[in-house]
């Protein structure tokens, strides 16, 4: 308990630090922006860190450096606004800071415990992501040193893991109690930014709550389905309910799964980031004065700034947040426009500024590019068949209140008589069931929706009302570019859009949590719709988000019921109670072992017990799994060579015959445990007995050279 206080204690810090620049970026209709200082914060203190790191400023020091610099910058601003922020503190701050802190700290709590009921930081990819968080708290140099190859840079998306792993050396605690406080801080900080995205739309607290919710407490419809199988809330398949469309060919993660899955992979890592770049968006007071006069001064550019330093840092931490985070951009700072015309100066001057800001997006990133070699990929073009049962098994509690909403709103836009639209309205019913029966029904109805919307968004004058649509909008833009594009990857042509599904539904979800409950709440007002029209919506949407409660109710009920251990956050606990000697030579590393010198280990297939120690410790190995470094490395010849490598220093049964080898790779320890005894030959194990001791316990020994 005293862990989870000390880190929440950090990160209130951090947030009231940030509250002098928060009150600049945000207008009070956004409530100054107070729940978003945490990620500003952390993010602004990363990005000086890691840009002094290239200086060549010890990285330790340089995450000091910034932080005090973050601290200047917000004392200096706060003297300089004194009078606006008293202005505040008398009236409605303290009601703010309690309402978005209670938020936050309910979040991050609810998470925390999800993560207690299951904390092994092992199976999937959590090794990976181990690896990662592991040697970015230890490193002093940038780039940093990849830990499945020793010697050679990251060649991955590791910002977002350097952030929260600079929050972890800012604390100070465990790594792997760092590691699951972290997962629930992204969890919690998502949960109140949702919710203070849709305070600003709604202005109605329990819609706020609701937002939050729908956006990273609810499931998908499967959790509902497997009630119905069981009739019991213990026995839930909590990994199955991600695996839906087109069963294992693509991945349809949402946000509660990747938060109780564990993974800190990118596309997690990204969630807060993504959430202030809509914030900044959809702030009523950002591009208010530019969407009424256009650009009239160079004042007028301050409003993008933050805006492009954020969609730098979210494509930055995750490559796959820049086709959709560009297209909000473009479609969220045009609200203010004109309806008409259409096509317009202003708006080409927009699509231009938003080139722009991706140029300097990657300018602002510039080092990393720079030491970043993309693996060859390109746009591929393929007509996909979506099952419509599988594509509202996914996305129909968030699709609802959109679809009624759109619907309410386009007919009485549309200038026909009655007769006219009962004909149009069955023409539409057949053409879903045909498409239905022909398995294109998906592609019909998203067609339809982005129809609709563009009807709903250019009949309509109040650039407030236009923002929810405009979410609506985007995120069926991305729904549809599944179902005909696809990032060409090395997955195979089974799973040929594997990774478009999984990443573009993650953001689609996202902005449709934050559309849905502004759409209720127009569909409630009274006169805006007949009063059966209304209820059905309202029941039918209402009914469908109460399903979506069934995922998130019966996967903890099963967790707890089925519990191995005590609920703890440890995420070595595992490996200490099924690897006690493993686990002791870790613990001897960690206190004992500075900076990043190289151990090898046995090599062997992902998502296993492979990499155990360099995960484990952040420790550079000579090949951790060779699958992901051959995905990361577009199957560099070197990963096969450093394969045989290990097996030839291991097997060879004379120490001068490895010493060779061992001194190519700068091996300072060597391992001999479980795996190592099971994978290769006893004389050649045998050799290292010439070495000295570092650490020896049971099965397990380290060498030290």
């Amino acid at each position: 308990m005293g862990s989870l206080f000390l880190w929440w204690l950090v990160l209130e810090g951090l947030g009231l630090l940030a509250l002098p620049l928060t009150f600049r970026l945000f207008s009070a209709r956004a409530d100054h922006g107070y729940v978003f200082g945490k990620i500003i914060g952390l993010l602004l203190v990363s990005y000086v860190a890691w840009l002094l790191g290239f200086a060549g400023v010890p990285f330790g020091a340089a995450l000091w450096v910034a932080l005090v610099l973050f601290a200047g910058l917000n004392l200096a601003l706060a003297w300089r606004d004194r009078a606006a922020l008293q202005a505040w503190r008398e009236g409605t701050m303290l009601r703010t800071i309690l309402i978005h802190d209670g938020l936050w700290s309910a979040g991050f709590l609810f998470f925390a415990w999800e993560r207690s009921l299951w904390p092994p930081i092992v199976d999937q990819e959590k090794y990976m992501d181990f690896a990662f968080f592991n040697t970015l708290q230890r490193t002093e140099v940038m780039p940093p040193q990849d830990p499945w190859m020793s010697g050679l840079p990251f060649n991955y998306y590791y910002f977002g893991y350097l952030m929260f792993a600079n929050l972890a050396r800012l604390v100070g605690l465990p790594s792997p109690v760092s590691y699951n406080l972290c997962v629930a801080t992204i969890g919690g900080l998502t949960f109140a930014q949702l919710a203070a995205i849709g305070l600003t739309l709604t202005r109605r607290l329990p819609f706020a709550l609701l937002t939050g919710a729908m956006g990273i407490v609810l499931g998908n419809l499967d959790g509902f389905l497997q009630l119905i199988e069981s009739w019991s809330f213990t026995s839930f398949n909590y990994f199955r309910s991600s695996r839906i469309v087109g069963g294992d060919a693509t991945i349809n993660e949402f946000p509660f799964f990747t938060a109780i899955h564990g993974d800190l992979h990118p596309h997690y890592l990204v969630l807060p980031v993504q959430m202030l770049l809509l914030a900044l968006l959809l702030d009523p007071e950002r591009f208010r004065r530019t969407g009424e006069r256009g650009f009239a001064r160079f004042s007028d550019l301050w409003p993008y700034l933050p805006v492009t330093f954020v969609l730098a840092t979210m494509v930055a931490i995750s490559i796959w947040e820049l086709p959709v985070g560009a297209m909000m951009t473009f479609l969220l700072m045009q609200r203010h426009l004109p309806v008409r015309p259409l096509l317009s100066w202003q708006r080409l001057r927009l699509l231009v500024a938003v080139g722009v800001m991706v140029v300097a997006a990657y300018l602002l990133y510039l080092p990393f590019y720079l030491h970043f070699v993309a693996p060859p990929s390109g746009v591929g073009f393929k007509f996909a068949t979506t099952s419509l049962r599988e594509f509202l098994i996914v996305f129909g509690a968030l699709l609802a209140p959109l679809l009624f909403f759109l619907a309410a709103d386009v007919r009485p836009k549309l200038s026909l008589g009655p007769e006219l639209r009962q004909l149009l309205a069955a023409m539409l019913v057949l053409v879903l069931l045909l498409a239905y029966l022909a398995g294109n029904a998906v592609f019909v109805l998203l067609m339809a929706m982005l129809a609709a919307a563009l009807v709903s968004i250019f009949t309509t004058v109040e650039a407030e009302r236009r923002a929810a649509v405009l979410l609506g909008l985007g995120a069926t833009i991305a729904l549809l570019a599944c179902e005909l594009v696809y990032l060409k990857d090395p997955y195979g042509q089974k799973l040929y859009r594997m990774n478009t599904v999984f990443k573009l539904y993650l953001q689609a979800w996202m902005l449709l949590a934050i559309a849905a409950p502004w759409c209720l709440v127009q569909l409630a007002r009274p006169r805006w719709l007949p009063q059966t029209a209304r209820r059905v919506a309202l029941v039918t949407s209402g009914c469908l988000i109460l399903a979506a409660c069934a995922y998130p109710v019966g996967v903890s009920t099963t967790r707890v019921v089925h519990a191995m251990t005590a609920a703890t956050l440890d995420g070595n606990e595992y490996l200490q109670r099924e690897h006690p000697d493993d686990f002791a030579a870790v613990q001897w590393l960690r206190e004992n072992v500075s900076n990043l010198p190289v151990i090898l280990e046995a090599t062997g297939n992902p998502y296993s017990y492979y990499a155990r120690f360099s995960s484990n410790t952040g420790l550079p190995t000579v090949l951790g799994w060779a699958n992901h470094e051959g995905l990361w490395r577009n199957n560099d010849q070197r990963i096969t060579t450093r394969r045989t490598d290990v097996t030839q220093i291991y097997n060879t049964p004379s120490l001068a015959d490895a010493k060779a080898l061992l001194d190519r790779y700068q091996v300072r320890y060597v391992v001999v445990g479980e795996l190592e005894r099971k994978d290769y030959q006893a004389a050649g194990l045998a050799k290292f007995t010439a070495l000295p001791v570092a650490f020896s316990r049971g099965g397990t020994t380290i060498y030290q050279r």
